[in-house]
């Protein structure tokens, strides 16, 4: 299966710190050609780009979970630094109450001639949507439960038909060479008198799933989005239990434990943190129980 990269460029909740930046996650996915896209562009994430040495002139996508400053502020000096360097091809911006994208692009005169094109994602009912669909992946979005609104997403590949060398060998087939690409393409050949169908020799694998919370208390729409995820990468502002009222709708770690196990997901990496936390182990002692939990540092790579 192709290789997706996930780096997490901010990991602070609402003001950065020394430590951390404001949130966004770029992702590379590498099939038959890279392809590449950010998760929210908080305020800095161009300077975050240059540190990790990401090429931001391949980026052509970018999703927004919601329109606070600290998911979206970065998109004016990323858009500038774009224009400086001479770029060309469109931008595409995909969020929920795309209008307020205008707003936040025109704080400056832009430099550069490149459109920037929005898509309006919806931010409220039940109904998961698709927001992107390409050959070997889609990116699905659902609203969640934040303060205005927010929604979630999902990276999917999807499902693949490989060769089961097990079978293959059973059937007496050699062991490399040309004769399965064309099997794979033809879908059947002859081989010594007899005819073998592709069907025959694979088997199906599931493509990856990797979610992003956003900022979001836990509801319906996350566990159903999050479910069987290989990776969920959640907010959890606060660590300790929130009480009642919850005034901010952020998650908090003994929801989002509860929310893991019942979604089944396989790993989680926990963002998006107050800055009232200012020592990672203490942090990562509260998680050091709970298998595949993991805490966000900037920088922080995943690979799948």
């Amino acid at each position: 299966m192709p290789k997706t990269t996930v780096e997490i460029l901010g990991t602070t909740a609402g003001v950065p710190t020394p430590e951390r930046a404001h949130t966004a996650i770029h992702f590379k996915y590498d099939s038959s050609e890279e392809f590449t896209f950010l998760m929210d562009c908080g305020e800095g994430t161009q300077r975050q780009m240059m540190k990790s040495s990401i090429n931001m002139m391949k980026l052509d996508h970018i999703f927004i979970t919601h329109w606070h400053g600290d998911h979206c502020l970065g998109l004016p000096g990323l858009i500038d630094t774009m224009g400086f360097e001479g770029r060309e091809r469109p931008l595409n911006i995909y969020a929920p109450e795309i209008k307020r994208m205008k707003r936040c692009i025109g704080l400056v005169y832009p430099m550069g001639k490149f459109r920037v094109r929005g898509y309006n994602l919806p931010s409220r009912g039940r109904k998961i949507f698709r927001a992107m669909e390409k050959e070997d992946f889609e990116i699905l979005s659902t609203p969640v439960k934040h303060s205005i609104p927010t929604i979630a997403y999902a990276f999917i590949e999807k499902e693949r038909k490989t060769v089961d060398l097990a079978k293959a060998k059973a059937l007496g087939l050699p062991e490399e060479g040309t004769f399965y690409r064309e099997l794979k393409e033809k879908g059947r050949v002859n081989f010594g008198g007899e005819t073998i169908a592709f069907d025959d020799i694979s088997s199906v694998k599931k493509g990856k799933k990797i979610v992003f919370s956003g900022d979001t208390e836990i509801c319906d729409n996350l566990r159903e989005i999050a479910s069987d995820a290989d990776l969920l990468i959640q907010d959890c502002t606060y660590f300790e239990e929130q009480g009642e009222g919850r005034p901010h709708r952020h998650a908090s770690l003994p929801e989002v434990i509860k929310l893991a196990g019942e979604a089944k997901v396989k790993r989680t990496i926990l963002t998006h943190i107050s800055r009232k936390y200012q020592d990672p182990e203490v942090l990562n002692r509260m998680i050091r129980l709970e298998d595949g939990f993991e805490v966000a540092q900037d920088f922080m790579k995943i690979v799948l």
